[in-house]
């Protein structure tokens, strides 16, 4: 009997040995948690600081002006219509008026499209040819620069004197169906973001048309309202400072047409402004970049010469 308990007794002690030593060597495999855990850290990229897209225009617009006093961004009927015969394909003409009056009369070979649908049809004007934008007068062809050069367009002219200069000139003009600018394939788009935002600056000064017109203020209409209040505009001549000081319109300023980006920031954005020239086509310009840039900006029908100066209307030195 005391044999059978003493072999019950090793029996359990082994029994008890075999599981300690069991249970030590299944906590020596489980690997012990380091006191500090070094975390991994992953460098954080930085953030792409935000474009400031009026300095962007801005700075687009000085350079635009500071070329206008080498090339005034028009070209006359005449050179137009020698290019043609010399070379049809040298040149994209680009008439802006009704779809009705061009079928009245254009250029040979223009392409049509609406002032206010231009934004629809941008991607279709090349870079790579001369191209000449042509209106009634030429002021909102002028307009039609402007917002074009401002969005990189640099070899966009405005024909001088629009077709009323073409037909003074006597040129031939034909006439057939409208010749739509889509019917072109598309070959130009913005290269980087700030020609991005150049270019859809363009196209909102564009689709602007359809609701707020085309931007021209009679002389009348600009001297009876100054009479009244003469705050109500403020009114920016660029013709040179000789032409300005022999007589200009009263509560008008100054300013160089390629200097004109300087003063912009000094502009009110929420007031009107009416720019004038000679005849109407560089304020057209003028106007042009900046309803791009989102001023509330008018071109004086005529100009100087062509509107104010047929009128009793006076001026002051």
């Amino acid at each position: 009997m005391k044999k059978k308990i003493t072999i019950l007794m090793i029996a359990l002690l082994l029994i008890t040995l075999f599981v300690t030593v069991g249970c030590k060597k299944e906590e020596t495999a489980t690997p012990a948690t380091p006191a500090a855990v070094v975390e991994k850290t992953v460098e954080a990229v930085p953030a792409k600081p935000a474009i400031d897209k009026e300095a962007v225009l801005l700075a687009k617009a000085k350079e635009y002006f500071a070329a206008t006093a080498i090339n005034n961004n028009l070209i006359k009927p005449a050179d137009v219509n020698s290019m043609l015969n010399d070379n049809p394909d040298a040149q994209i003409i680009i008439d802006i008026r009704s779809a009705a009056d061009f079928e009245k009369g254009h250029i040979a070979g223009a392409y049509h499209s609406d002032w206010a649908k231009l934004n629809d049809v941008m991607e279709h004007i090349p870079t790579n040819r001369q191209v000449v934008v042509t209106c009634y007068s030429g002021q909102t062809a002028g307009q039609a620069v402007g917002a074009l050069r401002l969005a990189g367009f640099n070899n966009v002219k405005s024909l001088q004197g629009g077709m009323g200069g073409w037909a003074s000139a006597s040129l031939p003009a034909e006439e057939t169906g409208a010749r739509d600018l889509s019917s072109r394939p598309k070959s130009t788009s913005p290269k980087t973001e700030e020609d991005k935002i150049a270019w859809e600056a363009a196209k909102a000064a564009f689709a602007s048309v359809a609701k707020d017109g085309n931007k021209l203020i009679d002389s009348q209409t600009l001297y009876d309202t100054l009479q009244t209040n003469p705050k109500a505009f403020t009114v920016i001549d660029i013709r040179s400072g000789e032409d300005f000081a022999k007589g200009h319109v009263e509560f008008a300023t100054h300013s160089a047409w390629a200097e004109f980006g300087n003063i912009i920031p000094t502009l009110p954005k929420t007031g009107k402004i009416v720019v004038t020239c000679y005849s109407g086509q560089t304020a057209g310009q003028t106007v042009g970049v900046l309803r791009a840039m989102g001023y509330d900006a008018y071109s004086l029908k005529g100009g100087m010469n062509n509107g104010w100066a047929k009128t009793d209307l006076p001026t002051v030195q």
